[in-house]
């Protein structure tokens, strides 16, 4: 079986979209182009790099707090940069342009000036892959020559669009399900809010893709919660198993 696959935003919560790889891969279907935002694009990348999903489950296990959360200092844009991110990314990946990938990646980005989403195939594949992921305020804007990006969450947040054009039909994988909680804090309303507005802009892709998988069990994980990126990557693994004789009969 040949598809493409579209990849939400979700912080850390993307370990569950390597789960679902994972068991793709087990069943030998082949992807054939891939899209995502935020998490989703950074996972879309070591898809089209080539990248098996142990590989990139090791990437996230190896990551640590410091990598992510790298104090910005006198900028006033936003609480951390993502210098040590992308630098550990162009260790992985030693690409400089899409072409250089094995398989087409779209990663969705939100232009700040302008509010509008862009899908990018072009230029350097890791710098866009970090502007996508850019969760302001907690992150710095990413400048890539004349224009300033942030997460592609905050536009299109699972990027089936980019893939209509593809004969092969589409996956879509959602890793932000809501559920009622208490806010205790600023920082969890804050993230809470920031959840509510990428799965509102998630929604439309469930009209255009074949086949929609919801997550649903990430829904108590927070976004930058390091402990639990086992059990998102197993939440994922274990439910597109258990939906996997429904979606497949949508993708043939």
């Amino acid at each position: 079986m040949k598809i493409t696959l579209s990849l939400s935003g979700g912080g850390l919560r993307g370990a569950a979209h390597i789960g679902a790889i994972k068991f793709l891969e087990e069943q030998g279907v082949e992807i054939t182009a891939v899209s995502g935002s935020s998490a989703g694009a950074i996972v879309g990348l070591f898809l089209a790099y080539g990248l098996k999903s142990d590989e990139m489950l090791d990437f996230l296990h190896n990551l640590e707090r410091k990598e992510l959360f790298l104090w910005s200092g006198m900028d006033k844009l936003g609480l951390f940069s993502m210098k040590r991110f992308e630098d550990k990314l162009r260790a992985t990946i030693p690409v400089t342009g899409y072409d250089a990938l094995k398989i087409p990646l779209y990663t969705c980005v939100t232009d700040i000036d302008t509010g509008e989403f862009h899908y990018i195939h072009q230029g350097d594949p890791i710098a866009y892959t970090v502007a996508s992921s850019t969760i302001t305020p907690l992150f710095t804007p990413k400048r890539i020559g004349d224009h300033c990006y942030i997460d592609g969450g905050f536009s299109d947040n699972l990027p089936v669009k980019p893939l209509l054009c593809y004969y092969e039909k589409n996956l879509a994988i959602n890793i932000n399900p809501l559920i009622a909680e208490e806010l205790e804090s600023f920082k969890s309303l804050l993230i809470r809010s920031i959840l509510i507005m990428i799965r509102s802009n998630s929604m439309p892709a469930k009209r255009l893709t074949n086949a929609y998988l919801e997550v649903k069990g990430v829904a108590k994980m927070h976004l930058f919660e390091f402990s639990e990126i086992q059990r998102a990557y197993q939440a994922g693994y274990e439910e597109i198993a258990a939906q996997w004789g429904e979606l497949s009969k949508k993708l043939v």
